[in-house]
């Protein structure tokens, strides 16, 4: 069964103010019992009911000296005494036989009794009689309500201001006595020993408010949270009734997450009271004051205290520490990402040749393999390119293995910037290297191993430092993936019939498969140079 809550702009009156209320509740109940017992306030009706059978003679006997006296009838004296009395709304006459007679007031108006009804308070009839005391008529006078029928009416009634006054001087002075009042009793006392003892049991600081945001239990795991002030100094105590917004450790730390960058958000207790739901969890940080760096995770939540009919009584803060389990999960972090750089080291070693950092001969054709079978189902284009460093055996022979190592250091560097991420750079043997170019067109290669040549050429020489002035230079074969291929072992065998082309022809140049073709073509051009 859902409980029945009311909406965030109905008003939530405090305790002091409920008490209050009661209390001249009781106050003015006490009053009406009192007067119903004892009559304290005079009886209006009764009274006026005098009033108006004595204004009621006064005005029959004017009438009668007046018919006495020759049947004149006395208006200015009648005027006179209804001027004196404000509750007389009209006078007429009604003599027998005859038409009504209006001596004050618009009678017509005011006159409602039906002929032949008794005289009522609002509505009198006084028979009139002549000297020999034969009927004469009927003296008709209406009298204003005894009792007001406005709301008006009834708020200018003496007795109803006065029952005013003693509500709200009395319900004032009951509401400052028990501010003053509640503030000295136990508010402890609210929560049983047996309760606060099982909420000491809790690993969660656990803290219990009244509408008022004042603590009313407050258990040993929240009081350990509080930061260690100082050497020498005590942490900071929780008092029963003291509001929860002298805390300042709390509040504090609420509002450091807010200027953090979070979202600028009321304090759970205040959101739980207000939409009587619980608040969001959110994380804070309590630092030390001895200790800065150290710093205390705490996850807040605070949940509102319902009564049966859905009306917030209070609140309970949670507040979870986790500092220990952010210390495991950065533990773990910290080991996972050294286990992530070893295996980048393992794989790297596994994968790379240690003096160039390209890829070794297995790593190559794992990957390269892959790249082949894309092209031979995609149709896309794939070339291999073979590179070989001239006269390498020179450097070791003349300026030593050092030399040498730095050599091929200085081709792999310029081999390696010179292409994209996505191709592969191998060294294939001691000097030679093998370059694979995915998606990559004859032209755009024979272009691309040019310019790598011709750096090589131009600035590989100025990177060895052991020499000055070392000239270096490397030859290129290249070949284009076709779709009658077998496999990669094939389109390198033809990349590297290709380097040997260019050996044969001089060497510091690219040449491109087939080979044989292009020994064909510098055959016959000897030939015709010759028969020229």
């Amino acid at each position: 069964m859902s409980r029945r809550t009311l909406p965030a702009w109905w008003p939530r009156p405090g305790v002091e103010l409920r008490l209050s209320l009661g209390l001249v509740a009781i106050f003015l109940a006490v009053i009406f019992l009192l007067d119903v017992l004892f009559g304290l306030v005079p009886d209006r009706a009764r009274t006026e009911l005098v009033a108006r059978q004595t204004t009621s003679t006064a005005l029959a006997l004017l009438v009668t000296q007046g018919v006495e006296q020759g049947g004149r009838l006395p208006h200015g004296a009648v005027r006179q005494l209804v001027a004196q009395d404000p509750e007389v709304l009209s006078v007429a006459l009604q003599q027998r036989g005859r038409a009504r007679t209006t001596l004050v007031g618009d009678h017509a108006a005011h006159w409602t009794l039906p002929p032949g009804e008794r005289s009522t308070l609002t509505q009198v009839r006084v028979a009139i009689q002549d000297a020999q005391r034969q009927p004469w008529g009927t003296l008709e006078i209406a009298f204003r309500p005894i009792y007001p029928t406005t709301l008006a009416g009834v708020l200018a009634s003496p007795v109803v201001r006065a029952l005013l006054a003693i509500a709200l001087l009395s319900g004032l002075a009951i509401w400052l006595y028990l501010r003053r009042v509640l503030q000295h009793l136990d508010p402890g006392q609210v929560i049983p020993e047996r309760v606060r003892d099982a909420f000491d049991v809790l690993d969660e600081g656990i803290v219990i408010l009244d509408p008022q945001a004042r603590v009313m239990m407050a258990n040993e795991a929240f009081r350990r949270l509080a930061p260690l002030r100082a050497a020498g100094q005590p942490p900071p105590g929780v008092t029963i009734g003291q509001p929860v917004t002298q805390l300042d450790w709390l509040c504090d730390a609420l509002t450091h997450l807010q200027q953090d960058g979070s979202p600028e958000t009321a304090q759970p207790w205040t959101t739980a009271t207000r939409t009587a739901a619980p608040s969001e969890e959110r994380e804070i940080r309590i630092t030390q004051a001895s200790d800065a760096a150290q710093a205390r995770e705490v996850l807040v939540k605070c949940t509102p205290i319902l009564d049966p009919g859905g009306q917030v009584r209070g609140s309970m803060l949670r507040l979870r520490d986790v500092s220990a389990l952010h210390q495991l999960n950065r533990a773990l972090q910290a080991s996972q990402q050294t286990l992530r750089e070893r295996n980048d080291e393992l794989s790297r070693l596994a994968t790379r040749d240690p003096m160039t950092g390209c890829l070794n001969r297995r790593a190559f054709f794992e990957q390269a393999t892959r790249l082949f079978e894309l092209a031979r189902q995609r149709g896309e284009g794939l070339v291999c390119v073979m590179a070989d460093i001239d006269h390498f055996k020179q450097f070791n022979d003349h300026h030593g293995h050092a030399t040498g190592d730095q050599v091929i250091q200085a081709v792999a560097a310029i081999l390696s910037g010179g292409v994209r991420g996505t191709d592969l750079v191998c060294r294939y043997g001691g000097e030679e290297f093998c370059l694979l170019l995915p998606q990559r067109e004859a032209a755009d290669v024979q272009s691309l191993a040019e310019r790598l040549r011709r750096e090589i050429e131009d600035t590989a020489g100025q990177q060895v430092d052991s020499v000055a002035g070392l000239r270096i230079t490397s030859s290129f074969g290249m070949a284009l993936f076709e779709p009658g291929l077998a496999s990669l072992v094939e389109l390198v065998d033809r990349a590297d019939q290709a380097l040997y082309q260019s050996k044969r022809s001089g060497r510091n140049r690219v040449s491109r498969w087939p080979v044989v073709a292009e020994t064909e073509a510098t055959s016959a051009a000897t030939s015709e140079t010759k028969t020229a």
